[in-house]
């Protein structure tokens, strides 16, 4: 019976798929290993008959017609008769005379999409966009982006057609991706030679047999490992030809899996630790164990936050994939007793903790608490957890899978109905405080969704990235002492070139501002964080010339940062306030500078007699704003939006009016928020 790819789906029976190759390693699987196999699913391909392992799927979507003289050599025949029970994968274009050995299996047909990448393409695919690699690559056809209105570029596979290139692998590949899993594994993948495990089975046809085998094999076969550029070197697919630098299959599928596996979460791994898959990155993985991840350590700074800690901290270990992550406690104030749990439960929950020095006196802030447990760890990973988040099942396992150099991985957020919601969260109530966590209604829903294979480009906390990336960029800014600090290094990050992955089968549970007392119902707690929050978006105004910026989903939007100058020529001590972060530097009078500076220089890190300069001072700046008397409101949001306003409109030698300011653009108008992404302390 014909099925579609929704009813193929239906006969999955796990989220492991092992893709059994012809490699002479496939001999050395115990009856163990096989037993661990049949509990999972597994897929077959080509000439898998001969071994006699009945596989869940098999996909035979290679058109090779003229290669099978009668049913004795054929693998559509031979497959169609031992393999009955298994699921079959069809090319569309298969031949009646074929094809009519399946009509009384279940199988799927489909176009399959061939194309080629060349040794000479692998810089181009190192500088493209993941999403857009299959732009550098070489189509046997291109109808098929016309007919399906598909993009050229994405090579993740889709139900109309899935992708080939050098070997029937990269399809079988494809296959899995189509269907779901998360964990694919390669088995009798060597790739060393051309010997196949076929060759030590007498009863084995020779069409299915290697070049190196007593028996004689398909001409096609004889072919293709003669025109290999090294004969009797790797497997042809692993090199090019005699005539054309045709990319490796296992460099073809190490970038694969780079470019397009990891954007959505999926696994792949080898079983055999010889293969020449290893050699180019693709992880060895013993074959019936769990996938392993790193050790990551958790960084979570602490406010007076014990009964959220005493719920955070179980939530790590219970659910966590790996369980013996490191968690880092940094405790900035302790009025609640946070320091004597800690220590009564250090040893139960296997946890390091740290005291501000000058606990009770005064806060470290929490980018340098952030930073103090990042410089404490001693992984190569690293993730920014909240006091007040609840770690989902497996949500370390389904952030990693995404994570590689130069991303920055985020779990997403279930939080309670307390916030609106532009699509970057997930609202639910399973509690608005840490005594009423529903966790198991709560760890239910996250089962249910561990399959997502949703991603945006968000990042908020919970996030995860590599210790040496982020130390290379000098970590949080501590300017931001107690308020954002993460739009801050988020923009830097963005800035450098980072990619923000947010899976949405890693989830967490967020009380959403509790920990850091926004929301948590203490007034005295919510008013000083109030001042903390109005302190820190002046000194991120004066740093970025402008408002925290994103995305509805949270990727950071970064507005160009000039040298701008006002000019304030009349006295008014309220707009020198409201002005002064908003631009490099502001002239003004000589007794309004000095009441500036010494009611307002506590309050902020810049040196202020820098940037509130006397009214003759020489103005050097690139841009300079003429602040005329009668400004209004409307001009302050002019103020606000003149990034993009010059962004959108500026010239050099520019001269114009905006209501009640004049802006003049000199000869050069540079930009300089590239010159913030390294964080000099």
């Amino acid at each position: 019976m014909e099925l579609n790819v929704s009813q193929l789906k239906k006969h999955k029976t796990s989220n492991t798929i092992y893709i059994l190759g012809s490699g002479p390693s496939i001999l050395n699987i115990s009856k163990e290993e096989w037993a661990h196999i049949q509990n999972h699913d597994s897929i077959g391909f080509n000439h898998w008959y001969a071994h006699g392992y009945e596989p869940t799927f098999y996909d035979l979507s290679y058109l090779a017609d003229n290669d099978f003289k009668d049913k004795d050599t054929s693998m559509y025949y031979q497959a169609s008769i031992k393999c009955k029970n298994s699921k079959f994968i069809l090319n569309k274009q298969i031949t009646p005379s074929n094809f009519k050995y399946f009509k009384d299996s279940d199988y799927l047909k489909i176009y399959v999409n061939h194309f080629d990448f060349f040794d000479k393409d692998i810089p181009l695919i190192k500088q493209e966009n993941p999403q857009s690699i299959g732009i550098h690559a070489s189509y046997w056809t291109e109808e098929f982006f016309r007919v399906f209105n598909n993009p050229k570029g994405e090579l993740l596979p889709n139900e109309n057609y899935i992708y080939k290139s050098r070997s029937q692998l990269f399809a079988t590949i494809q296959i899995c991706v189509l269907l779901g899993y998360n964990d694919i594994r390669l088995v009798g993948i060597d790739l060393n030679s051309e010997f196949k495990f076929q060759d030590n089975l007498s009863n084995a046809p020779y069409s299915s047999k290697s070049p190196h085998s007593s028996d004689k094999t398909l001409e096609s076969r004889n072919h293709h490992m003669h025109n290999a550029k090294e004969v009797g070197g790797a497997h042809n697919t692993a090199q090019g030809t005699k005539d054309k630098d045709y990319l490796g299959i296992h460099k073809l599928i190490r970038i694969f899996e780079q470019n397009c596996l990891k954007r959505i979460g999926v696994s792949l791994t080898v079983t055999n630790k010889e293969s020449l898959m290893v050699k180019t990155g693709i992880k060895f993985q013993p074959l019936t164990e769990d996938l392993e991840i790193p050790k990551i350590t958790f960084c979570i700074p602490s406010k007076t936050n014990l009964r959220y800690l005493k719920t955070c901290i179980p939530s790590i270990r219970e659910n966590a994939y790996r369980k013996d992550h490191d968690i880092i406690v940094f405790v900035d104030s302790d009025e609640d007793g946070t320091v004597e749990w800690l220590k009564e439960v250090k040893d139960k929950y296997n946890i390091e903790y740290y005291v501000n020095p000058k606990l009770g006196e005064e806060l470290y802030g929490i980018g340098m608490a952030y930073d103090f447990c990042i410089e404490k760890s001693t992984t190569d990973i690293f993730m920014i957890f909240h006091a007040d988040m609840m770690l989902g099942k497996d949500a370390d396992l389904k952030a990693f899978q995404h994570l590689k150099p130069k991303t920055v991985v985020c779990s997403t957020r279930v939080e309670p109905p307390i916030h609106p919601n532009a699509g970057e969260k997930i609202l639910l109530d399973f509690g608005m405080w840490p005594e009423e966590f529903k966790k198991d209604e709560f760890n239910k829903y996250v089962e249910k969704h561990l399959e997502d294979t949703k991603t945006t480009e968000g990042i908020f906390a919970p996030w995860m990235m590599y210790k040496d990336e982020f130390i290379e960029l000098g970590g949080h800014d501590p300017i931001m002492h107690s308020c954002r600090e993460d739009s801050d290094v988020f923009n830097r990050m963005h800035l450098d070139g980072f990619k923000f992955i947010q899976p949405w089968s890693s989830l967490v549970y967020h009380l959403t501002g509790r920990g850091a007392g926004s929301f948590d119902g203490d007034k005295e707690r919510h008013e000083q964080w109030q001042k903390d929050m109005n302190k820190s978006t002046m000194e991120f105004i004066r740093k970025w010339g402008s408002l925290v910026k994103h995305e509805p989903l949270m990727k950071p939007i970064v507005s160009p940062k000039y040298d701008i100058g006002f000019i304030l020529p009349y006295n008014n001590i309220d707009l020198l306030r409201a002005l002064e972060p908003w631009c490099s530097n502001i002239y003004c009078n000589s007794s309004l500078r000095q009441h500036y500076i010494t009611t307002e220089q506590s309050n902020t890190s810049f040196d202020l007699s820098k940037r509130v300069l006397p009214f003759n001072n020489e103005k050097n700046n690139e841009i300079l704003v003429t602040i005329s008397e009668g400004f209004t409101q409307q001009d302050f949001q002019y103020i606000q939006q003149l990034s993009e306003i010059l962004a959108d409109s500026g010239e050099p030698a520019f001269h114009g009016e905006l209501g009640n300011i004049t802006v003049e653009i000199f000869e050069t108008m540079n930009t300089y928020e590239k010159d913030l992404i390294k964080c000099e302390k």
